[in-house]
Parts: structure tokens; sequence; C-alpha cells
């Protein structure tokens, strides 16, 4: 049962402010019974889940009655001198950041007005008065993330009782899983995980330098340096290590790079982590790829195609035969594009078989076989494997050779829909690169059936959008006469002030009809096969691009960085 004495000195400070009314809070008595309050924030919570109040109407009655100024962290900023005076543990704790220091006097941020002993705790630790503001939950624990660094309270509890690295001290296989179990180093490791999931990282890069220990996350395809206790530099060993065992990976082993991988649960989802350990001059570095069923599993229709493009390609997916490409350069959105086109053709019906070199993720109800070029097991030879396990549809992850490319060809004419990638820069020169790899001009004419050459762009952030005014001399450039209203992201907290939230993709969708084909066999130049193409609704990349920042979606200087080099 609750205790009654916390929810009416509550009310009475709620009601003497005027934030809530009496006749609003009896509404509640009857729920009020079965609940139980131990804390005066359990009350909070039950009235802020109530939606009664805001956490800034909260801090406004406890301003006037417990006389105690509030203030935004996101406008004050804590003083450098001040960051060593309190441990980390206890701000965590209490929910505390100190600000700055006059004199005999420290002025401190807190949350929690009733937690008076935990000021005579700090004038007794910093032998200064407390002069307290109170500022918001969130907004502490982001200023406490910000100075001190991520998960600076488990680091600091390492480094008072630091494990005993190095690792090959060790002797017994008890001892190595003791080690890497440590409640801090367990808590430091998930704790920069959950960073890096909330912040939508896709890579995760830790890097030992002479004097510090770098971790960067990847974030819409840029590398964004995370805040980390100075001391971090001192657990570099003991951060690789855990990482290693959880991938299963040789933790005596730092001279040669391994890699491997393992699943972890973040924020209930299922997120797999693709582990790359390398040797550097100061230690062993790490890259950490993130993998989400969500970021790879997506409908064709949430890829960024437009309407009549996606029509296009869904008449492309429902062929009986050939070879449809997808090409770009590495991190372009290419897997992500073959899985939503395998899982738009899943059916119990059709077999569908994958080669992979590596398998990204397990796609259910298809067969994947991992590629392992060490002992010999090649596309080209996995291909050949595939093609006497009766498949209706094939994806090879990747033709880099003469040899793969006859062979998908091959799979092609013999009744398989067969999908793959290429390494190249737009989708016209798809064509020039399978003739060059050898690939006889017929042959090519009568098996493709399309390319999509693709890139990532920005997504403007929602939160901080913006009209933006643009020079005329470039919108000439890029070959813009007519007056459109472009935007761009101002910065926020939501998009970490980059103006950009999430990416989609633009694409190039070359469909290779019979005219496109006749110009094929003829070997005809590019020109004439984007004329022709041209005619059939044909758009490039930077076309796309440019439709999508006239939509709103991107920015018009994303697009040209982007598409410079196309």
């Amino acid at each position: 049962m609750y205790s009654k004495e916390t929810f009416l000195l509550i009310r009475k400070i709620l009601t003497e402010a005027g934030v809530v009314s009496l006749s609003q809070l009896a509404g509640l008595e009857e729920e009020l019974k079965y609940q139980e309050f131990n804390s005066y924030q359990d009350v909070e919570n039950f009235l802020l889940k109530k939606k009664l109040i805001t956490e800034e109407e909260l801090l406004s009655a406890y301003s006037k009655y417990f006389k105690i100024p509030s203030i935004d962290l996101n406008k004050e900023k804590p003083s450098s001198d001040v960051l060593s005076l309190i441990p980390v543990s206890l701000l965590t704790k209490h929910i505390l950041l100190p600000l700055r220091r006059e004199e005999d006097t420290l002025s401190l941020a807190l949350r929690d007005p009733f937690d008076i002993s935990i000021l005579e705790e700090l004038k007794i630790i910093t032998n200064l008065e407390i002069k307290p503001y109170l500022a918001k939950r969130e907004d502490i624990l982001k200023g406490i993330k910000e100075y001190y660094g991520l998960g600076a309270e488990a680091v600091e509890e390492l480094v008072e009782s630091p494990p005993s690295y190095p690792p090959k001290t060790l002797k017994s296989k008890e001892e190595v899983e003791s080690l890497v179990e440590d409640s801090s180093l367990v808590s430091y490791v998930n704790q920069l995980l959950e960073e890096a999931y909330q912040k939508r990282a896709t890579d995760i890069h830790i890097e030992p330098f002479s004097d510090k220990l770098r971790i960067r996350f990847r974030i819409d395809g840029f590398l964004y340096e995370t805040k980390t206790p100075p001391q971090m530099k001192r657990l570099h060993s003991a951060l690789i290590t855990r990482f290693k065992v959880m991938a299963n990976l040789n933790i005596s082993e730092k001279r040669k790079p391994q890699d491997g991988r393992c699943r972890v649960k973040i924020k209930g989802q299922d997120i797999d982590l693709r582990l790359s350990t390398f040797p550097t001059l100061f230690g062993e570095g790490l890259s950490i790829r993130l993998l989400s069923k969500g970021s790879l599993m997506l409908e064709i229709s949430q890829l960024g195609f437009s309407s009549e493009d996606l029509e296009k390609v869904k008449s492309l997916l429902a062929k009986p035969n050939g070879m449809v490409l997808v090409t770009g350069p590495t991190g372009c959105g290419k897997t992500t594009t073959l899985y939503s086109f395998l899982n738009y053709l899943n059916d119990s019906r059709i077999n569908i078989v994958t080669l992979e070199d590596p398998i990204e993720y397990q796609l259910e109800g298809i067969n994947q076989i991992q590629i392992n070029p060490k002992i010999g097991f090649t596309f080209a030879e996995g291909l050949r494997s595939v093609l006497r396990q009766d498949p209706d549809v094939i994806m090879v992850g990747e033709i880099r050779d003469l040899e793969t490319a006859e062979i998908a060809v091959r799979s092609a004419l013999t009744g398989h829909l067969l999908f793959s990638t290429l390494h190249t820069n737009n989708s016209l020169s798809t064509i020039t690169r399978l003739l060059d790899l050898g690939i006889e001009a017929y042959l090519l004419a009568d098996t493709l059936r399309g390319v999509v050459a693709q890139r990532l762009i920005r997504l403007i952030c929602n939160n901080c959008k913006e009209e933006q005014e643009i020079n005329p001399e470039l919108l000439e450039s890029l070959g813009i006469r007519e007056k459109k209203t472009f935007f761009k992201g101002r910065g926020c907290k939501d998009c970490y002030n980059t103006g950009y939230r999430g990416r989609t993709g633009i694409f190039e969708l070359l469909v290779v009809d019979s005219e496109i084909s006749s110009l094929i066999v003829k070997r005809a130049s590019l020109e004439d096969i984007l004329k022709k193409a041209k005619l059939l609704g044909f758009k490039t990349l930077k076309e796309d691009g440019l439709i999508k920042a006239e939509q709103g979606f991107t920015s018009l200087d994303e697009v040209i960085r982007v598409c410079e080099e196309v």
C-alpha cells in the first residue's frame, strides 16, 4: 500500500503552487489505494505517468516550496575546475552536477530537493558550502555523460580496483571468465552498446593512442567521437578482452587481426555484433558493426524509390529469369536493397539460395551459404554448387571476377533469377565493366534485366528543419532554373547538431528492354545507351537526389556532397 504521508506532502506542494487542483487529485484516490510509494520519486513518477503534471511544472512547484532556484542546463555549462570535486558514483546515484565555485561556495544542480542528506555529505567531501539549483533529470544525466564521459561511474570503479591485466597472466578458463564478468566492466560495455544503439550508430571504433583511448560512433555515414573518461586509457586491455570473450576470440593473440561475431539484446532488440580486432602501434584496436534486423529488413517501399521506379523494380522482381545487379561503393546500402528484394520474393513455393561473405543477417525461410575463400570455397565454386540445388532465385554477394560473372550469366540463362552486386560508379558503367571482364555482349544482352545504382543520402532533421537561401549561381550550375524552395537542418539535440537525422537511398534504375539489349549487342557507346534510357524515364543519381531536395527530404549541400564523383 502507499505511504499517505509521502503523497500528502507532494499534494500540498503542488496545490499551493497552483500546478494541480485538489479535485484533480481526488479523482485518483481509488487508484492510489493500490499503489506502493516508497519515496517521493515514486509519487512523482505516478503523477507524471498520469500526465497530471509536467516535469517543468513539478520543478517550478519545488522551487517555490523549497526556495531553491531553477536552472536551465542547456544554457549553463559547468566550470572545468569543479568536475573533479565529487566522485562520479555520487553524481549518478543522486542525480547531481557541479556547476561552478565562487570562493568557498560550490553551486550544484540537483533533481531531488528532498535528498537533504546528500548536501551535508557533499559539504564534508568538498569542504565547501553547497548552493543548490533545481534542474531536469534528463539534463543532469546528459551533463554527466557529456562532461565526465560515457560510463564514467563504471570506469571510476574499475580504476579504483582494476582487474589483473594483461590476460596472459591468467592460468585457467575460470579465471578469464571471472575477469571479464567484472560487474563494472560489463556495465561499461553495456552502456557503450546502448549509447551506440540509441544514437543509431552503425559502427563503433575503439582506437588506442599514446595518451588516450578514442571511441567513435559512425552515425549516418560520419564518424563522431564520444566523450570518454580520462582514465579510460588504463582500461584499454580490459575493454578489448571483454569484447573478445563475447565473440569467442583468442584473448592472448594480439599480433594478428581477428574477426568474430556475437548477438546481444539492447533495449529489447536482438542486435548482431560483427567484431574485427587489429594491431596498432599503441595496442589493439577494435571495430564493431552493429546489425539489427530492422536496419537490414526494410520493405522495398521504404528504400527510397520514387513511385515510378518502385513499380519498375517490382516488374523486375517478377521476371522468371535473368540478372538484376545492384551497384555502388562500399557502405552505400547494397546489402539492405538485396535483402529487401529477397524478402519481397520470399515464399514457401520458391527456393531462394544466397551466397554471402559474410552473412549479414539470418533470413527466415531462405537458404544462406557462407563463402570461405581460405578453403577454396569462392563465389564461383559456391555458385556451381548452388545450381545443383534446384534454386528459383539466387543471390550472389558480389561479382568479383570473370569466373563468377560467367557462371552468373549462365545461371540467368538457364531459368534462374539472379541478384548480385558490383562495384561501379553508376548503372551504365556496369555494362562496360561486365564486357571488360570478358562477358560476351550477346550473352549480357540476353540475361541482364536491370541495374540499380545507389547511394545513401542524409535526411534533414524534422525538429530543426528550416528554409535555406541558395546562391542563384549554384542553382544555375545544377540546371535548376525555376524558383524552388529548399531546406536545411539548423542543428539541434535530436540530430546532435548536424542538421540531419537518418538516411534514405537515391537511385539510378536502368531497365534493360529490347532496344537497350540491341545497343548492348552492338557495343554502342554509353552516350547512346543513356539517350535511349532517358526516353524511357531514366534518372541519374544526381537527378534523383535533386528531386528529393526539392521535396524537402534532404539539402542541396548533401546532394552535391554525395553525387560529386558520380
